[in-house]
């Protein structure tokens, strides 16, 4: 649990998009501080990419900053509803491509096409297998000097006693992604493995790459109980700064970047 058909239900049926996804960022003061205070610091050595995937955009909470941090975005989500409100967001963008996929192949992605692979508080929700299959796919679809983040559960490394809040996987630990990966010929460059809404380590960001790649390294590895923390920060000052200087694309801009 759980599994890629409750997932499926999940977001296409079930759950309300009640803030197309920005609910989930009001721990932060809103997508807009979590991205600059929290995700693009993590991320900010791999950026600006060429072509960027997606996986999991959901209503495109975290789309709508990587588009002017790149040429060509790829969106992937086994979700139509999800990647119809995309399309309904960032309108005509000629630079951005949608897809409906099965929830765990990149069918439609090229050969070592992906300069940065991106998803973030999706496949929190993927099982063992789904991440399986997707690192499977990246080993084929990222460049030679690619970059994965991929936030995923780290659950299994947990008392197995714990209630999984958050609908987080059971089957997913930062050890067994490091174990796929070797198999998969990828290098994992670091995992921070950090707490979300409690004090237990739940989840975890890893960072992948090639083996081979420029960015490979002896992985980097640590454990970061104050994650929420910074969340708690990073709200204190929010309201500053945020919501009058983000790059948003509006449907008639045909891709053009406008500040609101």
């Amino acid at each position: 649990m759980p599994s890629l058909d409750e997932n499926k239900r999940r977001w296409t049926e079930s759950y309300a998009w009640e803030d197309a996804g920005e609910e989930w960022s009001r721990a932060w003061g809103g997508s807009e501080a979590q991205w600059f205070g929290s995700i693009f610091p993590r991320l900010h050595a791999f950026l600006p990419a060429g072509t960027v995937l997606e996986i999991a955009p959901g209503y495109g909470r975290w789309t709508r900053f990587l588009r002017p941090q790149c040429t060509r975005l790829v969106l992937v989500d086994l979700s139509e509803r999800c990647i119809s409100a995309c399309r309904q967001r960032f309108g005509d963008d000629a630079s951005i491509e949608y897809h409906v996929n099965d929830g765990r192949s990149l069918g439609m992605v090229r050969d070592r096409s992906i300069d940065l692979a991106f998803s973030f508080d999706s496949l929190v929700h993927a099982e063992v297998d789904v991440i399986e299959s997707y690192l499977g796919e990246l080993s084929r679809t990222l460049a030679a000097d690619g970059i994965a983040f991929l936030h995923h559960s780290n659950f299994a490394a947990l008392d197995e006693e714990l209630e999984s809040r958050h609908w987080r996987s059971r089957s997913v630990s930062g050890d067994i992604v490091r174990e796929i990966a070797e198999r998969e010929r990828l290098a994992v460059v670091s995992q921070e493995r950090i707490n979300w809404g409690r004090k237990e380590l739940s989840d975890c960001i890893t960072v992948l790459t090639p083996a081979g790649s420029r960015w490979e390294r002896p992985p980097r590895i640590v454990d970061n109980p104050g994650f929420m923390a910074e969340a708690v920060r990073i709200a204190t000052w929010a309201p500053l700064y945020t919501g009058f200087g983000a790059v948003e694309l509006e449907p008639s801009s045909r891709g053009r970047e406008v500040r609101r």
